[in-house]
């Protein structure tokens, strides 16, 4: 969002007040909670509003206040569907569900705007956000992708501020209907690791050949210990008492940086992953897919590759939105043991070089393809369907980067018109 000196001032104000409201709730209902009470409505909020919370009902307005307690009963709601979930055994044992806490960092508030669907305006032409209650403009870059579709609803806008980029941004939940075809079209299997970030597989096409896609993980590698050796760098000038005189606000604020540049580097790693893959899945006519989720991974394997380098609950999750804003559906089925197993004979298999599985019977294949299959046999077999293993899978390798997918590189015809020697 494009701000003034006078709408930054109006922003914190406004942020300030509703960051005000969840806190104060938030301190309410925790409370109860440890009283052995909890309350997950948003009426007991809304029926405060000419009492304890007055002034930020003025400064917030009806419709606003009220979104506002809303997003707080949300909240508390899916703390009570996990806890709900942790009794009958749904999550894993180190999963332990927290209350909603407070918006605050560093002993201040954190600023949030939150309006009602129907108390702001969209101009797409002047590029202009117009808040109602207001009755104030602000302009805006970039094109939003869900809003110009047909038939599209707006929902809930939500207004946050990066203390880091030092900018607003602006969020819009978008309801739109997709066409999906389900029982039609292809399935394949996604396994996801640490070399590979992930591995798809198919089912046989028309010719019989299945399709395994590759997306290898080293630009992300490359990305994590770049930033962690300038991230080191500041720690040991900082841990040092002999630098005083070094500004260490500034310091911190450049390790703060580095942290969020590397944050949204990898985010939009697995954007762009996401996004070829859910195209290359389109095109392929796979209409579902079942993705393995290395569970408690980063508790029974510690170390830095595991719990530090990569997010697999992120990427998952940004794999499950494009998916679906694809019209692919997406199924998460349990991976273990599906690195052990072939995935055409059933027998246990034997890590060789270079990536490389082995059976007993004889049959060669890539690791993270031979996963992907078993995921996607294990998958075909809970729907209760007939699993099809390809007798031959042609594999494409891709690379992930922030900026792009960088294609294998086609091979370079000879153009020269001279005769080949001999």
């Amino acid at each position: 969002m494009v701000t003034s000196p006078e709408l930054e001032e109006f922003l914190q104000s406004v942020g300030d007040a509703a960051a005000k409201l969840i806190n104060m709730e938030n301190y309410r209902r925790r409370q109860l909670l440890f009283a052995g009470k909890i309350d997950k409505s948003w009426r007991s909020a809304w029926e405060r509003r000419k009492t304890e919370y007055v002034e930020i009902y003025r400064t917030l307005g009806s419709k606003n206040f009220h979104e506002t307690c809303k997003m707080v009963a949300e909240q508390w709601q899916s703390f009570v569907a996990l806890l709900k979930a942790k009794k009958e055994g749904k999550l894993e044992p180190w999963q332990n569900p927290r209350p909603p806490g407070y918006r605050k960092r560093e002993g201040e508030r954190v600023p949030i705007v939150v309006i009602r669907y129907d108390n702001y305006r969209v101009d797409f032409e002047r590029k202009v956000l117009r808040l109602g209650y207001w009755n104030i403009e602000i302009r805006f870059t970039g094109k939003p992708k869900w809003l110009v579709k047909p038939g599209a609803k707006q929902g809930r806008l939500i207004i946050t501020y990066d203390p880091v980029r030092k900018r607003w941004y602006a969020h819009v939940s978008v309801e739109v209907m997709l066409e999906r075809k389900l029982n039609s079209g292809l399935k394949a299997g996604v396994d996801l690791g640490r070399e590979v970030l992930a591995a798809v597989a198919t089912e046989p096409l028309s010719n019989g050949e299945g399709v395994a896609l590759l997306y290898r993980g080293a630009a992300l590698k490359a990305d994590y210990f770049y930033f962690e050796k300038r991230v080191a760098a500041i720690d040991k000038v900082l841990a040092d008492p002999k630098s005083e005189e070094v500004d260490r606000a500034v310091l911190r604020a450049e390790r703060r940086r580095l942290y969020d540049r590397r944050r949204r580097r990898r985010e939009q790693t697995f954007a762009n992953l996401a996004k070829h893959m859910a195209r290359t899945c389109l095109e392929l006519n796979v209409s579902i897919v079942f993705v393995g989720y290395p569970r408690s991974i980063a508790q029974e394997k510690a170390g830095k590759g595991n719990t530090n380098m990569w997010s697999y609950r992120m990427l998952k999750q940004r794999l499950a939105t494009t998916f679906e804003n694809y019209g692919i559906a997406l199924f998460e089925v349990p991976e273990d043991g599906t690195s052990r197993v072939c995935a055409r004979h059933g027998c246990k298999v034997q890590r060789k070089l270079r990536g490389l599985v082995r059976c007993q019977r004889g049959h060669v294949a890539h690791a993270d393809v031979n996963a992907a299959l078993n995921i996607l046999k294990r998958g075909e077999q809970l729907l209760g369907r007939k699993v099809e293993m390809p007798e031959r899978v042609k594999v494409l390798s891709f690379t992930p980067t922030p900026s792009r997918i960088i294609e294998p590189e086609q091979k370079k015809k000879n153009h020269n018109p001279a005769p080949r020697a001999g």
